[in-house]
């Protein structure tokens, strides 16, 4: 007996109709592989607090792949059971064959599921004409409004917008969810849909492209975190206010950059964990240590902090007026070599360096070579370039101040660290500061600290290019 139905589909006379921003929900398992029921309902409570239309179980993000059909069978119910008619449930239901979709989209009508997502068919791919026949024979069996899914990077086949455009005539076909990542093509299914059935944007870094192009609703795997800002672009969109959406957009665009491309499930789930929620692991061969790397974890964290997610760790603020004879020293460096050498340091709230610079056939000549071949573990010393093969001149290396212990830290330095002393080098030599004598026949040692806190890295390559000219002010007076 198929269960009663919510008021907004006995209210519509002919079909669901997406709106807002729906999460492709995670499935959280635990270390044996079962379904997290708690965790779950924690996730599902969580999305609609923050204004979640909708939500997708057992879909992509939910790593259907993996799952049996009695467990997909089981984890739809239990969304039902735990959305309990707050907002519309839009089962995953896609299959490879069409049979077995069919089946399990009329299970999905069954439970009271109010929407089907349905994947192309994928691994044995089918023609334009299979696919056509693939959707058109679920719409018709499975009684069941019913989403189309194009997602190639997952099926290696494009669901083409004339075969779209004419499956939209079917009357229970009611949306296409496009995550290609490709504008154009989505533009394409905007232009050709806009009076037949909505698209739903589901690549996250194109969601304000789409939404201003008129896409209708999302599905998103970021929605699992932030459902709240993506509504909160769509409203800024639909009231004019471009600016202030494109700045939101960039405001997650790191965010979703991680998660898109990084497998979907492992990234929302550590988020999710960090948050609070029991977002449980992924399934194997999902989680695997190389899937998320400590250091995008670290990012992820960075994220969250700066969305006001969960609260700041205290990182050490950055070094100010940096002693470079002392570092040096703490580097086994006698300060003996470093005798009579000129220095000077600077610093602002982001970056400081200290520097020293000397002749070539001087002790510190003999210090620069020995930092360059035998460096010190977290300490690592590198040539100063201005772009690859192009070192500055006089010939500069860079140190960080402070151990490096992540990825993340050690781009920071050797990226737009690097890139703005190089720049203030280069500025010197070309505004004439250097004398033209020192430019072969001296070195220079720059000691750098950072504020790990910082995550704009243009703003840290004007800072760094700020206090090394500085510097440098002070050493070639």
């Amino acid at each position: 007996m198929r269960s009663e139905r919510p008021c907004w589909l006995i209210l519509m006379t002919k079909r669901f109709v997406p709106t807002g921003v729906m999460p492709a929900l995670v499935t959280p398992f635990n270390k044996d592989g079962d379904i997290m029921e708690e965790g779950f309902r924690q996730i599902i409570d969580y999305t609609i607090s923050k204004g979640a239309t909708g939500v997708v179980p057992a879909g992509t993000t939910g790593e259907f792949v993996y799952m049996r059909t009695e467990e997909r069978k089981k984890l739809l119910k239990l969304t039902v059971e735990i959305v309990d008619g707050r907002v519309p449930v839009v089962a995953g239901t896609g299959q490879n064959s069409t049979r077995a979709t069919v089946e399990l989209t009329r299970y999905a009508a069954d439970i009271g599921c109010d929407a089907a997502l349905v994947i192309s068919p994928f691994y044995l791919r089918p023609t334009d004409k299979g696919y056509y026949e693939h959707y058109e024979t679920v719409a018709l069996k499975a009684d069941l409004p019913l989403i189309m899914y194009n997602i190639p990077q997952c099926t290696l086949g494009v669901l083409q917008a004339n075969i779209v455009e004419d499956l939209a005539e079917l009357d229970n076909i009611v949306a296409i969810k496009d995550s290609s990542g490709n504008i154009p093509h989505t533009l394409e299914l905007i232009e050709k849909l806009r009076d037949k059935i909505p698209v739903i944007i589901g690549h996250d870094e194109c969601f304000l492209s789409a939404v201003a192009a008129g896409a209708k609703a999302a599905i998103l795997a970021s929605a699992n975190i932030i459902p709240h800002i993506w509504l909160e672009i769509m409203e800024d969109v639909k009231m004019g206010n471009l600016e202030k959406a494109m700045n939101l957009q960039h405001s997650v665009q790191t965010l979703s950059r991680i998660i898109t491309r990084n497998g979907g499930a492992p990234p929302v789930k550590a988020a999710l964990k960090m948050m609070g929620i029991k977002a449980g692991k992924a399934r194997l061969p999902l989680d695997t240590g190389g899937t998320l790397t400590r250091e995008l974890r670290e990012e992820i964290r960075l994220e969250l902090e700066k969305l006001g997610l969960i609260d700041e760790i205290a990182r050490p603020a950055v070094k100010k007026d940096l002693e470079i004879k002392e570092v040096l020293a703490k580097f086994g460096i006698d300060k003996k070599n470093l005798s009579g050498m000129p220095t000077a340091s600077a610093s602002n709230n982001v970056v400081a360096a200290g520097i020293i610079k000397g002749p070539k056939d001087s002790p510190l000549g003999r210090v620069f070579v020995r930092l360059l071949t035998t460096p010190k573990i977290g300490h690592e010393g590198l040539t100063v370039i201005l772009e690859p093969n192009l070192a500055v001149r006089p010939s500069s290396i860079l140190l960080p101040a402070r151990r490096i212990k992540s990825m993340r830290q050690a781009s920071l330095i050797y990226g737009p660290v690097q890139s703005g002393a190089a720049k203030a080098i280069t500025k010197a030599l070309g505004d004439g500061k250097i004398p033209e004598d020192e430019i072969e026949n001296s070195v220079m040692i720059l000691v750098m600290d950072v504020d790990l806190n910082y995550r704009d890295r243009r703003a840290v390559t004007r800072a760094t290019e700020e206090v090394v000219e500085t510097a440098l002010g002070k050493i070639w007076r």
